[in-house]
């Protein structure tokens, strides 16, 4: 009888988030986080040495998005950011399995759970035996004849039998079980009120999803009901929860043969200390070429901060990154070497002049500042990192405060030297977010010209999708892990600011900031050149940059006596409508308190219950809108939500973040954030503030131009529509726009069967509004339905109508989505790319979802690149005028400036004409005037008589 290998698929993810939550906070002797480093180190050597599987792979997850959440955006929505000490073990927890000898599977877009069911399936089909050592209850779907599930934790190995046992169910009826219990860990939301008992209940009568929906007649009313409500969720809930066998990882499991560990990994325990785990390696760490002379002396901290036993380590200034392994993609395993680092400190006036004449030779130079905090406008600057050339940087220390620290140099000595060195624009500047540096560096006499290659926003051109952070480019691109900023500052309570960093500790990590931003640089060159985006970058994103300082720089002036009195006013409307609540009860209640309401509407008020979770009853805003017609306690406990959220998220937040010494709120414009391109505003947001409620108004008119000036704003008319005209070239859309005509009424007509001459009234008006821009958007018939509060069949027949009558948008998404199947991405104008891995999914909510974005995101995408090119256009003309205009906010298609009354005639048709002809489109684009003394009272203005 022929042996059936046995291949072991480890769920690395799972593992090393255990051993971080199971072990106590463990660190080496220089501060690095280690207790999950460990208990995994402790997990793999258990399984190798205990189960001696023939072949092996780890596997682990990406940090991209996956399917599942472009299907539904809650999708573990509600987990918390990773904690530090995670974020730096995780990457170093890859390293140590492939250093082991391990084949390690990766895959962006895919969940560690898809390569192990993927896997397992390939290596059945190969005749081996599968283990998966996961306490991962997901995986048990995958139990079969040749399937099990060891959870080594508990000592259980599941087969079929011991999944009914626990279960009461079949594994092949686990996914379906998932789908009506839901799962609070990942957010799959499951049918409400439909607990585990009656689920297991339900398949064990019915057998299966699809068996239990084909007899719901045979249920009792409230059951039949509550699953017939909520079949399209209970579906989802099954796309979320199974696993996908057919992802594309390139491993051939009789491969995976598991190798022999290697001298990195011994290097690796022996930076963290692990002492036993490294006596136990058949390697250890290379005298050669490393000598070890000079290598400090540490050892392992106790509970009560005591050293226990002594062991050598490489010197701080030792890089580690050719220790490990880069970011492993596409489901293969490799290794780049990184080069060795030196970094200069500059103490001395020698020093100062040896890094004068470095970057004089230089013809690129990468800049990266450290300060005590996160607000450009506000923060002190403490160092300087600069590197000319991969493998050397240099740091300049100015701020560090800590006791026994070297002399610095003073800041005026450093404006002398770099000063006309930063303001050469000859010398290339290259940065990461390169916009918080030159602020900075411009507060502090220092300013930065020659701004040329800022690699967030490169990365963000040639995947908005990816993580974007310095040290996840450096772990994905170079393959080096770089020092967290933690491991420097520490966290909570006990954390601290750099400037109180030791010098020799704040220039060795500064100054990796510094180099390995130079050789990112250097990668995403290239790149955007071959995939034809150097013109996006250079002439669109890159000049982005200077303007968007400019506007955080200038900020946008507050009435604080006027917004004062109005936080006023909200707090008495706010207990007025507490006390409008409490009658209505008849009791006082925690209006903010689910618990509390949900007793209150569903058993005191015995409204009917629209949905539940896992909790209780569900309060949230649909609910409470189906609810108002019934009674009048939800309709107004609407009113208070939503005046109570204006009058914290902005009242109160505006307040608190009006600049003291300028009377302005400075907000920030963030550039690499949304997949279409689009800028967003944070710290304050100030794009969403609602301008079509009397609430959102008020607050709006707390926002004024400074003295002597006025608001203009200017706003692209329908420039979503005019972008689907343009590229769709339908002849009917395109008409309309060039002949003026109101294309929302053109629309209603033939929604509504009108003829040319008939009259549109408002309603029908709104609905052909409402259909065009959900076409925009690849709205489906079942969203179009709950936005207009129509039938979804009425809903589909109006989408019906519009394809026939747009018979060129048909074809125009028919090819694009066409176009993307093949390529597996969709382009905007300006040919800013949209990665959609899963636009060929066989799943078909996850194929739709990425069918809607490859319609959506070419539209959004080029309105998005059009008002970009409008910006810097309007910024150069406004320089070459020498106006004293100012560009405060980007709100959408909408720009707001600030100008001086005597220059207003002037300003207004010339920044109008040069927004209308930022790029050329085969329709008209329009851009509609406004001017006010305001935010909120923005009067019309008509461009041809301004100045007359």
């Amino acid at each position: 009888m022929t042996h059936r290998k046995t291949f072991f698929l480890i769920d690395g993810d799972g593992y090393i988030h255990r051993a971080y939550h199971a072990l106590p906070p463990l660190t080496n002797s220089k501060g690095e986080p280690a207790g999950a480093l460990f208990g995994f180190a402790k997990m793999l050597q258990k399984v190798l040495k205990d189960q001696k599987p023939d072949r092996v792979a780890v596997c682990f997850d990406t940090a991209a998005p996956t399917f599942r959440h472009k299907a539904y955006k809650e999708y573990k929505a509600q987990r918390k950011e990773l904690e530090d000490g995670l974020k730096f073990q995780l990457p170093l927890a890859k390293a140590m399995a492939a250093d082991w000898g391990l084949p390690v599977a990766r895959l962006e877009g895919w969940e560690a759970d898809d390569l192990i069911a993927t896997l397992a399936a390939k290596a059945v089909k190969e005749g081996m035996n599968v283990v998966v050592v996961s306490a991962d209850k997901d995986l048990l779907q995958l139990v079969d004849d040749h399937v099990k599930v060891l959870n080594d934790s508990k000592g259980i190995l599941f087969d079929a039998g011991e999944v009914e046992k626990k279960y009461g169910l079949k594994p092949g009826q686990l996914v379906d079980y998932f789908a009506l219990v839901g799962d609070s860990s990942d957010n799959v939301p499951g049918v409400e009120g439909v607990g585990d008992k009656t689920a297991v209940a339900l398949l064990q009568e019915y057998g299966s999803l699809d068996h239990l929906y084909k007899s719901l007649e045979k249920l009792k009313p409230v059951m039949k009901d509550r699953l017939a409500s909520q079949k399209e969720v209970a579906y989802l809930s099954r796309d979320l929860v199974t696993l996908d066998a057919k992802a594309p990882v390139d491993l051939d499991p009789d491969s995976c043969v598991p190798g022999e560990p290697t001298a990195a990994l011994a290097a690796l325990f022996q930076r963290f200390e692990f002492h036993r785990l490294l006596a136990e390696l058949p390697v250890s760490v290379p005298s050669a070429p490393s000598p070890t002379s000079g290598w400090e002396r540490v050892g392992v901290r106790g509970e009560a901060g005591s050293f226990r036993s002594k062991t050598l380590m490489p010197p701080s200034s030792a890089p580690l990154g050719h220790l490990l392994p880069p970011e492993v993609g596409e489901g293969k395993v490799g290794r780049e070497a990184t080069p060795a680092r030196r970094v200069h400190t500059v103490l001395t006036v020698d020093d100062l002049k040896e890094l004068v004449g470095a970057l004089k030779a230089a013809g690129d130079l990468s800049v990266d500042v450290e300060t005590n905090g996160v607000n450009p406008l506000a923060c002190s600057l403490v160092g300087i990192s600069l590197s000319v050339k991969a493998g050397e940087a240099w740091y300049v220390p100015v701020g560090h405060r800590g006791l026994g620290e070297p002399d610095q140099l003073p800041l005026a000595a450093l404006r002398d030297a770099l000063g006309p060195i930063f303001s050469d624009d000859k010398l290339r500047k290259r940065g990461q977010n390169l916009k918080f540096d030159l602020l900075v560096l411009e507060r502090h006499g220092l300013p930065l010209q020659g701004i040329a290659f800022d690699t967030m926003v490169a990365a963000y051109c040639l995947n908005s999708s990816r993580p974007l952070g310095l040290k996840a480019l450096a772990q994905e691109i170079l393959g080096e892990t770089m020092t967290p900023i933690d491991a420097l500052i520490g966290t909570g309570k006990k954390q601290i600011t750099m400037d109180q960093v030791p010098v020799k500790a704040a220039a060795e990590y500064a100054g990796a900031d510094a180099e390995v931003t130079f050789r990112l640089a250097d990668r995403f060159g290239p790149d955007l050149k071959d995939k034809g985006m150097d013109g996006l970058f250079h002439e669109v994103e890159m000049p982005l940059v200077l303007l968007l300082a400019g506007m955080e720089r200038a900020g946008i002036a507050v009435d604080r006596p006027y917004l004062e009195e109005l936080r006023g006013r909200f707090r008495k409307d706010i207990s007025a409508l507490e006390k409008e609540l409490y009658a209505l009860a008849g009791t006082e209640v925690n209006l903010n308190s689910p618990k509390q309401l949900g007793f209150l509407l569903f058993e005191k008020l015995k409204l009917p219950v629209i949905k539940k979770t896992k909790t209780g009853y569900s309060t949230d805003e649909d609910v409470l809108q189906k609810l108002s017609p019934r009674h009048p306690f939800p309709a107004k406990l609407l009113e208070y939500r939503e005046l109570a959220k204006l009058s914290s998220t902005y009242v109160d937040g505006i307040l608190a973040s009006v600049d003291p010494a300028t009377g302005r709120v400075h907000s920030r414009f963030n550039q690499t954030v949304a997949a279409t391109g689009r800028l967003s505003s944070s710290d304050p947001n100030l794009q969403n503030i609602p301008i079509r409620t009397e609430h959102g108004r008020r607050i709006r008119r707390a926002f004024v131009p400074g003295k002597g000036n006025v608001f203009l704003s200017i706003d692209y008319s329908q420039i979503d529509l005019r972008v689907l005209a343009h590229m769709s070239g339908d002849p009917a859309l395109c008409d309309a726009f060039r002949h003026g005509k109101d294309v929302h009424a053109a629309t209603a007509r033939d929604l509504f069967g009108l003829k040319p001459e008939d009259a549109v009234d408002d309603e029908q008006r709104r609905i052909a509004k409402t259909v065009n821009f959900g076409i925009v958007y690849g709205q489906t018939p079942y969203g179009l339905a709950g936005q207009l509060g129509i039938p979804q069949a009425q809903a589909k027949e109006f989408i019906e109508r519009y394809m026939a009558r747009y018979a060129g948008v048909t074809r125009w998404i028919d090819e694009t989505i066409a176009r993307a199947r093949k390529e597996g991405f969709v382009t905007t104008l300006l040919h800013r790319r949209r990665y959609l891995p899963e636009i060929n999914a066989a799943n078909p909510s996850l194929r739709g979802f990425s069918e809607r974005m490859a319609m959506n995101t070419p539209i959004q995408g080029t309105s998005a690149d059009i008002i970009k090119v409008a910006m810097g256009g309007v910024a150069r003309l406004i320089e070459k005028k020498k106006w004293k205009t100012r560009m405060l906010l980007q709100v959408h298609d909408d720009l707001l400036f600030e100008v001086p009354e005597g220059e207003f005639d002037e300003v207004a048709p010339a920044v109008k004409s040069a927004m209308e002809s930022a790029v050329a489109l085969h329709v008209p684009v329009v851009a509609d005037l406004k001017k006010g003394v305001n935010w909120a009272e923005m009067e019309k203005v008509n461009a041809q008589r301004v100045g007359k």
